[in-house]
């Protein structure tokens, strides 16, 4: 039962995310046009860095941009009620998505290469007390008892935190964990079409 829950979890958020990957915009062009209709659709620009001279990459600031917190929405059925503010800190890109029940946090930190990742992931997981292993997403992943999902992919390292989301998110209500899995699976998702 559990299997066949995961795996429609899966499907629903594949089809709810098709297309972001094509709606990603280049580092280099311009943020889109005057949002200023609504606090929740302004960009998302990082703050900036403390001493670092270098910015995160493409796939790394899709988390946080105006188009995958379109898909997001749409994958959770709500929206968020301030605007992203992203930071990059310590090679670490994170952004807060506020909600009116709560809130839950997307940041990936950025390796040098997959094997420093491994390292970085395994270090986290060691720590997390109780985690359930999550198979299927990215090259490694687990989810901890209080739903927050941490994946591995290439250099990268994701953590979608939803400790501060209510039991049931979303509409319909799913359970946090739940939230947690189908966000971590949109990002590889956008992860994927990015790189295609």
């Amino acid at each position: 039962m559990r299997l066949r829950r995961t795996a429609a979890l899966l499907l629903l958020t594949l089809l709810a995310a098709t297309g972001c990957g094509s709606a990603v915009t280049p580092a280099a062009a311009p943020p889109p046009a005057s949002t200023a209709a609504s606090p929740a659709a302004s960009p998302a620009t990082p703050a900036p860095s403390s001493g670092a001279s270098d910015r995160p990459s493409d796939a790394t600031s899709m988390i946080c941009n105006p188009y995958f917190r379109q898909e997001l929405a749409g994958a959770l059925g709500t929206d968020i009620t301030q605007p992203l503010a992203p930071t990059w800190e310590k090679r670490v890109y994170s952004c807060a998505y506020h909600y009116p029940d709560g809130s839950m946090t997307l940041s990936v930190k950025e390796l040098p290469d997959a094997a420093t990742a491994l390292a970085q992931y395994d270090g986290l997981r060691g720590s997390a007390g109780p985690v359930t292993d999550l198979n299927g997403l990215g090259e490694a992943a687990y989810k901890r008892a209080d739903g927050t999902t941490v994946v591995r992919k290439d250099s990268f390292v994701l953590t979608v935190d939803v400790a501060k989301l209510p039991e049931t998110f979303g509409t319909p209500p799913r359970s946090r964990a739940d939230v947690a899995v189908m966000t971590a699976t949109t990002v590889m998702i956008c992860w994927q079409e990015h790189s295609s």
